[in-house]
């Protein structure tokens, strides 16, 4: 699994992601819009679903397939 930061994440874009990669809150895009499917909240970038992951206080996200 691959720690993206804000740096990182912008030069890569976030798009460019693959699945199982992991971005810190300060990374995710102004843009994302949180979804709730089947009680789980997601947040969505363009194409990108990406669930929340939680250590201790910090959050970061992980990107997920769509869900279903």
């Amino acid at each position: 699994m691959t720690t993206i930061g804000v740096g990182a994440a912008i030069a890569i874009g976030v798009a460019g992601l693959a699945v199982g990669s992991i971005i810190t809150a300060a990374a995710m895009p102004p843009s994302c819009q949180m979804v709730n499917v089947n009680g789980f909240n997601y947040q969505r970038c363009g194409n990108t679903w990406y669930k929340p992951q939680y250590a201790g206080s910090n959050v970061n996200y992980v990107v997920v397939n769509p869900p279903q």
